[in-house]
């Protein structure tokens, strides 16, 4: 793969992770299309620094919050539990947001045996297309739905487990996790602008746990130094068009406005299944 390649690549994955359209999806669709799979680069090493420029841009962009969280934590647990209604999980806001993240990521280790099997759907793109379709109409239902007041002050352990469940459809290709889990987080009442906070703080850990799998994946095939360039300079345009990607969704979310978003999903994903017939 050129710089040039590997350039693009990085913006696609920088933009399309944040913004709800699938970044796993456009990727796959992309290399098989342009027989890039086939031709011997290590594509899942490639996808493996993509992800982790995505992973620093949100890390860059909620720095301050992911630092509340290790300082609180730690006072949190210096000053002793205060119970699940007692006013320590006011006191320790942050804290809390750390609990709810952990009970949202459980629900995925349910999906953990079917890892060889959904490796397998990224080389359907017909499948792929008829997910980002679902995931358009996803994103014209979170549009209607009406966000309460719910932040990490008083949202419950169930609205956690519920956003985690959700979590675990986007392992299908084609399924936006930014999409789903923002949705499900506006249904169970979390105020939008923390909904898109929420969204975007789970899919740290979540990523960095996905990565290192795709990292052992990736080890198991040829990966020469002619590999490193291409692969440093895709990464840092994930970087830098993931920051911006971020700005945008949380913009959105805020005002509740992904149907355009929605209808390009659905025209990607009836284009993808059409190229799929054709190609």
């Amino acid at each position: 793969m050129g710089i040039v390649e590997a350039a693009l690549f990085g913006l696609l994955q920088g933009v399309t992770e944040f913004i709800p359209v699938s970044s796993a999806a456009h990727l796959c669709v992309l290399f098989n299309l342009f027989g890039i799979t086939a031709s011997g680069f290590n594509v899942k090493a490639f996808s493996v620094f993509l992800h982790f420029g995505t992973i620093i841009a949100a890390f860059i962009t909620y720095w301050q919050d992911f630092g509340e969280i290790l300082f609180q934590s730690l006072e949190f647990a210096a000053s002793g539990s205060g119970g699940e209604g007692g006013p320590k999980r006011k006191s320790f806001p942050a804290a809390r947001l750390m609990i709810m993240m952990l009970f949202s990521i459980l629900p995925l280790v349910m999906i953990l045996p079917l890892n060889g099997y959904i490796n397998r759907l990224f080389d359907m793109n017909g499948l792929v297309g008829i997910m980002l379709v679902l995931t358009g109409l996803i994103l014209f239902v979170s549009d209607r739905l009406w966000g309460r007041e719910k932040t990490e002050r008083n949202m419950s352990l169930s609205d956690a487990i519920l956003i985690g469940l959700s979590q675990t459809v986007s392992a299908i290709p084609g399924i936006s996790r930014t999409g789903i889990v923002y949705t499900a987080g506006v249904a169970v009442g979390l105020q939008r602008e923390f909904a898109a906070k929420y969204t975007i703080m789970l899919s740290v850990p979540v990523m960095f746990a996905a990565n290192i799998v795709r990292l052992v994946d990736a080890a198991q095939g040829n990966f020469s130094l002619a590999d490193i360039p291409p692969c440093l300079v895709g990464m840092a345009a994930a970087i830098g068009a993931g920051i911006l990607s971020l700005r945008v969704f949380r913009a959105m979310a805020e005002k509740g406005r992904f149907r355009t978003v929605g209808y390009y999903c659905c025209v990607a994903g009836v284009l993808s299944v059409i190229l799929t017939m054709i190609f």
